[in-house]
């Protein structure tokens, strides 16, 4: 925040009547932008099954017979939908390096993304993360019928592109959000992911079978177009800090800086990176991302494997009921956080013993449904019924883990988010592998059931240590700085 932002508040417009608040703004395309971003993520994950030429040999394969026979048809074979477009006659490994090649470079924008959005801007770099996403999505097919190495290349600058943007939103969000509304903005926010999903899953295999509109190309052409088109509406709408923004109220800029830690220099490039990796409740928070990101990749990634070889549904029908549950996500985070705010400005409990509940009833929540799914047997309906509580109580993470970075340092929200989020990311490297080992000797339910214990055993101790360790108080790690952060707030209070 510039020193006059409180202080010149006369010089901001009075809110008119039909006044919508541009923090709403800020939030809504925040919104949109987070559900481009997983849309572009996860289409492949669909278009994939379009994209490799496939055989009855894979669809016959004796380890899906083996597990619940009675789900089978009476040919005893799992029934698939054709798809259009070119096919390419990729083996397992090749397809598996290209579903890993986004996460090849992730890890540099990551960790750099919070450091980025403090030194160019939180609003260019989460447009422009989308913005080169969507470009390079749209070259994707083309890329494609290049080679398997161009392809590649391309889904890894992908990555370099979304790792901007996590880091970036929540630099956005420590900027636009006042500190009774943080877990409502935040959950708005992210919960873009859920939908983004839905999103990405459902239309992603209608549009590969669809003659109309050409098949598989037409997963990456349609959502690089939307991407480009939330692009310009980022650039005309957004600005960077509320007191840069011209039409924003008195009222408005009064509320988002009435708390002392909103005051505090957004553009202040002091890092005290020793303070941070020697602080206890930062190592808290890790454990917490790490847990729910780990959790993430099993659910995103590997559950639809799940359905498909042991429940055996078809491929279009496992990414659909894998998607779908992500709407009780969205809600169950939206919901959540509004008990959370409230429960904070009644002041009955501190904002850490809130952090702590609602992240505990996601992820030891999560957990306790993955260990229902393990004794479910070949129920599927039971099975997604769970899978669906599952992702309602998972989304009460954002007002958990999620939101602490901010809480304890609103500058550094972005570079701290950067730094747990680049850690737990590992977990889409180490999951693969995970599961591919439990399932190397048949792809049996005794096998997956290994992968949910593991995983549900994940949720459950890192919650744990999110909970002993974790701190959603201002922390003071520069104290250098103290003095003159004191005299800005003495200012702004001015």
């Amino acid at each position: 925040m510039q020193e006059s932002a409180v202080a010149d508040v006369n010089n901001y417009t009075k809110k008119p009547r039909c006044y919508i608040p541009k923090r709403a703004i800020v939030t809504f395309l925040g919104f949109l932008g987070i559900i481009n971003v997983y849309a572009m993520r996860v289409n492949l994950s669909v278009a994939m099954v379009a994209m490799v030429n496939s055989t009855e040999e894979k669809i016959k394969n004796i380890t899906y017979v083996e597990e619940c026979p009675n789900l089978l048809n009476d040919e005893g074979i799992i029934v698939s939908q054709t798809m259009k477009g070119e096919q390419y006659n990729w083996d397992a490994k090749t397809q598996g390096m290209v579903m890993s090649s986004f996460f090849y470079a992730y890890f540099v924008t990551v960790l750099t993304g919070g450091y980025l959005a403090k030194r160019f801007g939180a609003k260019l770099m989460f447009g422009g993360g989308i913005g080169v996403t969507s470009v390079l999505t749209l070259l994707t097919p083309v890329a494609v019928r290049w080679g398997i190495v161009p392809f590649i290349i391309v889904r890894a600058l992908e990555g370099i592109g979304e790792g901007l943007t996590y880091p970036a939103i929540n630099t956005m969000i420590s900027s636009w959000a006042p500190k009774l509304e943080r877990s409502r903005i935040s959950s708005c926010v992210f919960s873009g992911a859920s939908i983004g999903t839905v999103v990405s899953l459902s239309a992603s295999g209608w549009l590969c079978s669809s003659e109309l509109f050409g098949g598989w190309p037409s997963a990456f052409y349609i959502f690089g177009i939307i991407g480009c088109i939330w692009c310009i509406f980022w650039v005309i709408f957004i600005y960077e800090t509320p007191d840069v923004h011209p039409t924003i109220s008195e009222e408005e800029l009064m509320l988002i800086y009435e708390s002392e830690e909103n005051q505090i220099s957004h553009k202040e490039l002091h890092i005290p990176w020793k303070k941070i990796f020697l602080s206890v409740p930062i190592w808290g928070v890790l454990f917490g991302h790490i847990g729910s990101y780990f959790g993430l990749a099993i659910l995103m990634t590997e559950f639809p494997s799940y359905l498909n070889s042991i429940l055996h549904f078809s491929v279009e029908a496992s990414g659909l009921i894998t998607g779908l549950p992500n709407v009780f996500e969205a809600v169950g985070g939206m919901m959540s956080s509004y008990v959370a705010d409230r429960l904070i400005e009644s002041k009955r409990l501190s904002v850490t013993a809130v952090r702590k509940i609602f992240n505990s009833i996601a992820m030891i929540g999560s957990g306790v449904c993955l260990l229902a799914i393990t004794a479910s047997g070949c129920e599927p309906t039971l099975i997604i019924v769970l899978y669906s509580i599952l992702l309602y109580v998972n989304g009460f993470k954002y007002s958990g883990y999620n939101v602490t970075h901010v809480d304890m340092c609103p500058p550094l929200a972005g570079v701290l988010y950067g730094m747990t989020n680049c850690i737990a990311s590992m977990g889409g490297i180490v999951v693969p592998n995970m599961v591919g080992a439990f399932t190397a000797d048949g792809v049996t339910m005794a096998n997956w059931n290994k992968v949910f214990y593991v995983t549900a055993g994940v949720y459950i101790i890192t919650a744990i240590i999110y909970d002993v360790f974790a701190s959603a108080e201002l922390q003071q790690w520069d104290s250098e700085k103290e003095t003159e952060k004191e005299k800005n707030c003495a200012e702004a209070k001015s």
